[in-house]
């Protein structure tokens, strides 16, 4: 691995932990659309479930179903949903790595398979300053694991996704950073042989 120029976060189980916040969400959005709410109780389904994009959470809702999932995108389109990012609980040492980061001038960016939220969700946090380029489902045309949003963020700074640390949580996140040449950096999981920490500082330790 050569010298880190940027470094690209996941968002969802990475900078925040927002599982409470999605599941109550889109249980909302069941709800109110007159499906059943998914059984959020089988890990293996919720794990899975969580690293899609907002349209392929919506098609696990609507079971494929065109008529439900349009009632569905009309709710969102029309209805406020008044929990907001309360649920949503930022990761610890988060900050202070992003201050040591800026401190190396090594850039920032997201990778998200999550909407149009994202800019919002950082605001909230009052972190969005540390990041200059935002991807998210609306941005790409195929979302993680496709690389593209690796390599647009790449042309966005214009450097090489060798150049590149991607710290994400999931195959999804592992499978984008592989695929585009990124070095992949695992948060709190173990995927197949790439290194983990769980103290977002040590990212450090992997910028050299």
């Amino acid at each position: 691995m050569g010298q880190i120029k940027a470094v690209i976060y996941d968002c969802d189980g990475v900078i925040v932990n927002s599982d409470n916040a999605i599941i109550s969400y889109y249980s909302w959005l069941a709800e109110k659309s007159g499906v059943e709410i998914p059984d959020w109780s089988d890990e293996n389904f919720k794990r899975i479930v969580l690293s899609y994009t907002e349209d392929g959470i919506i098609e696990v809702i609507s079971k494929g179903n065109q008529q439900i999932k349009e009632k569905i995108y009309n709710i969102i389109k029309n209805e406020t949903y008044s929990a907001g990012f309360e649920d949503i609980i930022l990761e610890d040492t988060l900050k202070s790595a992003l201050d040591l980061l800026k401190e190396r001038n090594i850039l920032m960016a997201v990778d998200t398979n999550r909407g149009r939220s994202l800019s919002d969700l950082l605001t909230y946090f009052n972190i969005r300053q540390y990041f200059t380029c935002l991807i998210t489902s609306r941005d790409v045309s195929e979302p993680k694991p496709s690389p593209e949003g690796v390599y647009k963020i790449c042309d966005y700074y214009k450097i090489e996704p060798k150049e590149v640390l991607f710290l994400g949580d999931s195959m999804t996140d592992y499978h984008a950073a592989k695929q585009s040449g990124a070095f992949f950096l695992a948060y709190k999981n173990h995927l197949n042989n790439a290194p983990v920490i769980s103290d977002h500082k040590d990212i450090i330790k992997y910028l050299y």
